[in-house]
């Protein structure tokens, strides 16, 4: 039973709408989202600000510039390979929803109860740490010029093949994984009020589960990729919103146990 759904004051709201949509119009204009997208991020940054706590934006602000500067480190040659995100790296509103829905998902979750502060705090950055670590496996990993099948690695794929893996694309997912997690829980001890149920609930053991299924998304991602979305029954939006959200549930199932 919900007794009390947590939402901030007023001027709090009004601060993370605002907050939200400075991240979507910076992402609008730099092209990183188009017009849909950009709306869509807007929501996504203001249900996870308003039901989670507002400093959850910072770490979406992050994702959005790593997004970003992944997308367009070598966007000539991603071009030219013909692997680049649809018109020239800007992306649209479904993959922003596959990627990102998880978050607000999330903070909803929290606020009215169904998840613990602790679980809340591992869900929400997991959910950011798997989706960043993905993105930098596909946009770093190809331009590997060897890249091979996740599920037969002795088997070599041309760069963008779905399920495809690269040593470079795996050490930029880890990378990612972990420096977004210390980011998030860096960020939880900075900003997040003493008092506050998701400050008290802080341990760092956290930051080494989500650092890890963070990781361990990007794995799930290759492998649907190469076996559901190489026999059509997924596409790739679906692989990406199925990674991130079965990573989260494993890492509140891992919380769980502990």
């Amino acid at each position: 039973m919900i007794d009390e759904i947590i939402v901030p004051d007023a001027f709090t709201i009004v601060l993370i709408a605002l907050t939200s949509l400075t991240i979507a119009g910076i992402a609008f204009y730099k092209k990183v989202l188009d017009q849909g997208g950009s709306a869509l991020a807007f929501l996504i940054c203001f249900v996870s600000g308003t039901f989670g706590h507002w400093s959850w934006l910072l770490l979406l602000l992050i994702f959005v510039g790593s997004s970003f500067l992944a997308t367009r480190f070598a966007i000539v040659y991603k071009m030219a390979l013909g692997v680049e995100e649809s018109d020239a790296g800007t992306r649209g509103g479904s993959n922003v929803v596959s990627n990102g829905i998880v978050p607000p998902l999330v903070a909803i979750g929290y606020s009215v109860g169904l998840l613990q502060p602790e679980q809340a705090l591992v869900a929400f950055t997991t959910s950011i740490a798997a989706a960043t670590a993905d993105t930098m496996a596909s946009e770093i990993g190809v331009l590997s010029p060897k890249p091979v099948l996740i599920t037969n690695p002795r088997k070599s794929v041309e760069p963008g093949t779905d399920g495809g893996i690269s040593l470079e694309g795996t050490v930029a997912s880890l990378l990612s994984a972990v420096s977004m997690s210390m980011l998030s829980f860096s960020a939880f001890i900075l900003v997040i009020e003493k008092s506050n149920p998701l400050y008290v609930a802080f341990d760092i053991n956290y930051l080494y589960i989500s650092a890890f299924f963070g990781f361990f998304g990007s794995i799930i991602d290759s492998l649907l990729g190469a076996t559901l979305e190489n026999r059509g029954i997924l596409g790739n939006n679906g692989v990406n919103f199925c990674s991130i959200a079965s990573t989260v549930l494993l890492s509140i199932a891992f919380l769980s146990i502990l």
